[in-house]
């Protein structure tokens, strides 16, 4: 009987102190939660942003803790953090391994190294053409084509080049995109036939001769792109001060300023206004330069237009690059033409149309599947760069605690830009605790700016976390420190046991 009291006392005992311990680590991670608390009320709590719109969640992702909570079911304006949406409906719906295929086919017959007959293209909204994946050169994809046709004993083309791009329905620009930013490679238009991001590339450097116009190089060399150079070469200390932009509805480009003869190279990306004969003309100018001769020119297919099946025979496809990889362009590099070709493909695949409204529906009908409720999340774009987009907080939460238990999680947060090593915040958090460890995605529109992803996500300890600035009238350097600051407390808490 003594024993087994003995035995009684010990179990008891022993759970008390279980308990006790228990409780102690309880009280100390309450007492860090609140810390972590007040170190971010401080943050934000500057006299200057008392006019701005804050909306902040974190969370602790193993236990589902919620840290930190300001206004989660506000909508706000998420500029680029929008982009944290398409991909992930993307990843999900396509898969990682899937590929834009652009289809060459072509009518008639192939005869002494001559087509008698129509080239045709088939535009599938690949946003790859370009020298992006090709070691920088941006004719790569168009050489590769000519190589094929002429592996196949084809070096003269009797008939037209042919494009059909009605994959994608019009607008080719979002509803709520600023006019004034039509010029931009960030605001390019969207096309099934996309070529260089649908830019033409501008190499503007001094003249050695101060009071001449400074010197311009076009990428590729385009014959309807029509250059107004009115920048002068100056004998002063400095750089550039330049002005580019392009007359609205047509192909002209405006160069205005200064340069000193020091100064070194600008380069800029101009959108095209035509995109889809673009496309044509650049690869007719490329097939000729590789040696195809061209009898009849390039068009664009009609809307109504047809082609009987049986007189259409394949020639090859192109595939672009793994889905996988072109996200990481969109997140990292923040790439808007990248996330609306995407879009609109999801619309084409999923709802039979290639438009920006059947692309945000697919989105909308992912994230409702996942619990985010219509009343978080109003979309008009895939980019983030209508101000027509509104997300609250709890919505991005919500997907972002989504996507880490997803098999699929490794290619999401791949694509991410990591602190102070690449992307959108290679330059901020640099030789912090953070650098390296908190990995998310910027958003920027004017007077906007979002940060939102993970911190630590492959360590013991693993957090979400949402910061959401709208309407303030500070300098937008100045929202970057804050919340810089609170995505290195946040590391510090994640890191600390």
């Amino acid at each position: 009987m003594q024993k087994i009291l003995i035995v009684f006392l010990f179990l008891i005992s022993n759970f008390y102190l279980s308990s006790c311990t228990s409780s102690l680590w309880l009280t100390k991670y309450d007492q860090k939660v609140n810390k972590l608390n007040e170190q971010i009320n401080f943050l934000i709590s500057d006299p200057s942003l008392h006019n701005a719109h804050i909306g902040i969640y974190i969370e602790a992702l193993k236990d589902g803790r919620v840290l930190y909570a300001r206004n989660p079911f506000k909508l706000m304006i998420p500029a680029s953090n929008m982009k944290l949406f398409t991909t992930a409906a993307a990843l999900i719906k396509l898969g990682p391994a899937f590929k834009f295929t652009t289809q060459i086919t072509y009518t008639g017959s192939i005869k002494d190294s001559i087509l008698y007959g129509n080239l045709l293209i088939k535009g599938s909204g690949d946003p790859s053409i370009s020298g992006r994946f090709y070691g920088g050169d941006r004719l790569a994809v168009f050489k590769q084509w000519a190589d094929s046709l002429k592996s196949r004993g084809i070096r003269e083309i009797k008939g037209q080049i042919i494009g059909d791009a009605r994959l994608f329905k019009a607008p080719k620009l979002a509803e709520g995109w600023n006019w004034d930013d039509e010029s931009f490679w960030y605001a390019a238009k969207i096309s099934a036939l996309a070529y260089n991001d649908n830019c033409v590339d501008l190499a503007i450097f001094p003249d050695s001769l101060a009071g001449k116009t400074v010197q311009v190089r076009l990428f590729p060399e385009y014959s309807k792109v029509k250059i107004i150079n009115k920048a002068i070469t100056v004998d002063r200390p400095g750089q550039a001060e330049l002005k580019i932009s392009r007359l609205q509805g047509k192909n002209t480009i405006v160069i205005e300023g200064a340069m000193s003869v020091n100064a070194d190279t600008v380069r800029e990306s101009i959108t095209v206004e035509n995109v889809d004969q673009f496309f044509l003309d650049i690869l007719a100018q490329t097939f000729e330069q590789q040696g195809i001769e061209l009898s009849s020119g390039v068009r664009l297919l009609n809307e109504e237009e047809t082609f009987p099946e049986d007189s259409l025979k394949m020639l090859f496809s192109f595939h672009s690059p793994p889905l996988s990889e072109i996200i990481k362009v969109i997140n990292k590099r923040s790439h808007n033409f990248y996330t609306e070709q995407l879009l609109k493909t999801m619309g084409a695949v999923f709802k039979g149309e290639g438009s920006f409204e059947a692309g945000a529906a697919v989105v909308r009908e992912f994230l409702n599947s996942i619990g985010v409720a219509d009343e978080h999340f109003i979309n008009v774009d895939g980019s983030g760069l209508s101000r027509k987009n509104f997300v609250a907080p709890i919505a991005t939460a919500t997907l972002l605690r989504y996507m880490y238990y997803h098999p699929d999680f490794q290619y999401y947060l791949n694509s991410l830009p990591a602190a102070g090593i690449d992307g959108t915040i290679s330059d901020r958090m640099i030789g912090t605790r953070a650098q390296g460890k908190v990995h998310a995605k910027t958003g920027y529109v004017g007077h906007v700016r979002a940060l939102s992803g993970y911190v630590n996500p492959e360590g013991k300890n693993p957090l979400l976390f949402v910061l959401m600035f709208n309407n303030y009238s500070v300098p937008t350097p100045k929202i970057n420190l804050i919340q810089d600051k609170i995505a290195i407390l946040l590391t510090e808490f994640s890191m600390t046991p």
